[in-house]
């Protein structure tokens, strides 16, 4: 009886015991849980208190977006101009900052810079708003002399999305996936796009003429399960059989019954079978083939020299082949020294804090795979509010620093009868220059930049203005007060709009009238004109622009400008005038 006692004892002991570790490591679980969803509702607090102060309500996928870009006006919807969401180009026209945007003297958003790679950007996402998501439009492009300037514009206000010119990723997260995995052994670089099979052809042929000896390459392959792919180190060549390539890894990005994207290392990394390069095939990594591109499928022969991914649509040891819908190569480049410190280059932190809750074992198997599998969707979610995190902050910091400033710093320039409008701090980026002596505080401020700005005005201040003009009667300005008219609505009445307000006297009217069209003509943005060559001032202007980016750390330091030859006498007889002695050596070279 004793015994029988004892047993029962040390069984309810156990059990109780058991019971405790594992509410223990349920509670942990649940607290680890909360500290994320905390995380998110902070995030979204912020949000909304930002959106509140800095935005406005009445928002629609329709409402006509003016832009005033380097004094072109373009105009697109809301809807066009928001596309590609989680970049910062959607959040410039979201909506969201619609109050701390800069404005021209006509209340357009101001946007400093190159008209025609503004323009080709808008282009570009009209197109993409009328095409299907498997036939979307080529990037864009523009004139040869424009395309280092469209490639800053496209890093500035896409950096997410852009790093990779695929049309199979498509998420601002995916992208800084594939650098994370890339920094771990400081390989990441700008990816440029050499092959796709839609385009160039589904063919061993066609991905050696493209691929071959370029270097470091990033392979993508979109089958019918899912996203996997590769990176090499090493050159590909058709000819050259087996070789080493130290850093190359195998990943999965999604599908194949997998929880979140992974990554798998050779398991030697002095192998000499990292890479296959025949002719008859594709991308083949691994001695075993462990994926390898064979005419319209690629294979896999899951763990032979990479370590094995563990998912049952890839059995070990056992050829799995799936159909090829879409493939893509990118060649890895260095990224330059002075890109470092951009937030285009900054990933998601690598150390999580669900890092830290270690993977259980000292339970029933069921129980273990219960638990670990809620830590791994835990340390996906903190993936997701890290980012979110992230994104909102690097938003945020490029509105401040490139999108805001007062109507009064906008330059209005007449160069030789060409329009160009600029930051006032872009013209002084380069201190010690003539030309930012021109646009010093003292001479700005002769220019008359505090011009009348009647669109901001309130409904007090109409109603101010009209009873100081003379031969008006005082009730008049009851009139405007009662309709509370707003100074960009004063700009719009016309003789019937006066009468609608309650004006009936004709020669009242008429006063009215001509006071208003007074005040337009006052409230016009001050014109500034430059006698100079519109193309070499233009060369000039985006290369400052340029500059003042770099200055804000928002882009690199420019290359020199390309100058047509023609032009190259005049533009450098230009840079002399406006930055004599050694400033000139900085746009000349």
């Amino acid at each position: 009886m004793d015994e029988l006692e004892r047993a029962a004892k040390r069984l309810k002991s156990t059990i109780d015991h058991h019971q405790s570790s594992l509410s223990a490591e349920a509670q942990k679980l649940d607290d680890e849980e909360k500290r994320i969803r905390d995380r998110l509702s902070d995030i979204d607090e912020r949000k909304q208190q930002c959106a509140a102060e800095n935005g406005i309500t009445d928002v629609s996928d329709d409402d006509l977006i003016e832009i005033n870009a380097g004094g072109k006006i373009i105009a697109a919807k809301r809807g066009v101009l928001t596309q590609r969401k989680g970049t910062r180009y959607e959040a410039l026209f979201s909506g969201r900052w619609e109050k701390k945007l800069q404005r021209d003297g006509s209340g357009r958003i101001f946007l400093d810079v190159n008209p025609k790679a503004f323009r080709a950007i808008v282009d570009w996402l009209n197109m993409m708003s009328i095409s299907s998501e498997d036939d979307c439009p080529e990037p864009p492009t523009v004139d040869v002399e424009n395309k280092g300037i469209l490639k800053h514009h496209m890093q500035l206000f896409f950096a997410q999305l852009t790093n990779i010119d695929s049309k199979i990723i498509r998420s601002a997260k995916d992208v800084n996936i594939i650098h994370n995995w890339l920094n771990e052994d400081n390989s990441d670089g700008e990816l440029h796009l050499l092959y796709r099979s839609s385009r160039d052809g589904l063919s061993a042929e066609e991905f050696h003429h493209t691929c071959d000896n370029k270097g470091r390459t990033f392979v993508l392959i979109e089958t019918t399960e899912g996203v996997v792919g590769g990176y090499s180190n090493s050159d590909w060549d058709g000819e050259i059989g087996w070789r080493n390539a130290n850093k190359a890894f195998l990943f999965i990005l999604s599908g194949f019954d997998l929880t979140s994207p992974c990554k798998r290392k050779l398991k030697n990394a002095d192998v000499t079978c990292a890479i296959l390069g025949m002719e008859e095939y594709g991308p083949a990594f691994g001695g075993g083939c462990d994926l390898n591109v064979d005419g319209s499928e690629v294979a896999f022969f899951n763990g032979s020299t990479y370590e094995p991914f563990e998912t049952p649509r890839l059995p070990l040891a056992t050829v799995t082949t799936y159909p090829i819908k879409e493939m893509e190569v990118f060649q890895v480049s260095d990224i330059p020294n002075n890109y470092q410190d951009l937030k285009l280059f900054q990933q998601i932190p690598s150390i999580l804090s669900t890092k830290s809750l270690p993977e259980v074992s000292r339970f029933t198997k069921e129980v273990n795979d219960a638990i670990n599998e809620r830590r791994t969707a835990l340390e996906k979610l903190e993936e997701e509010v890290i980012f979110i995190e992230e994104s909102f902050k690097d938003e945020e910091q490029f509105i401040d620093l490139f999108a805001c400033g007062s109507v009064n710093d906008v330059v209005m320039l007449n160069v030789s009868g060409a329009n160009m409008a600029l930051k006032r701090d872009t013209l002084m980026v380069m201190e010690e220059s003539m030309l930012a002596q021109q646009f010093d505080d003292a001479k700005w401020t002769e220019q008359g930049c505090d011009n009348v700005r009647v669109k901001e005005w309130t409904p007090d201040d109409v109603a101010n203005w009209v009873k100081v003009i003379d031969d008006v009667p005082d009730d008049i300005a009851t009139l405007f007060t009662d309709n509370e008219i707003k100074g960009s609505e004063l700009l719009a009445l016309d003789r019937d709009g006066l009468k609608d307000i309650g004006v009936k006297r004709v020669g009242t009217i008429c006063l009215l009238l001509k006071e208003i069209k007074q005040l337009e003509k006052a409230s016009q943005d001050v014109v500034t004109f430059i006698e100079q060559s519109p193309y070499c001032f233009g060369k000039l202007v985006d290369f400052l622009r340029l500059k003042h980016l770099s200055s804000l750390g928002l882009s690199v330091d420019p290359a020199l400008p390309s100058v047509c030859e023609h032009k190259k006498d005049m533009f450098e007889k230009m840079i002399r005038y406006y930055f004599p002695g050694d400033g000139s050596k900085l746009i000349l070279g």
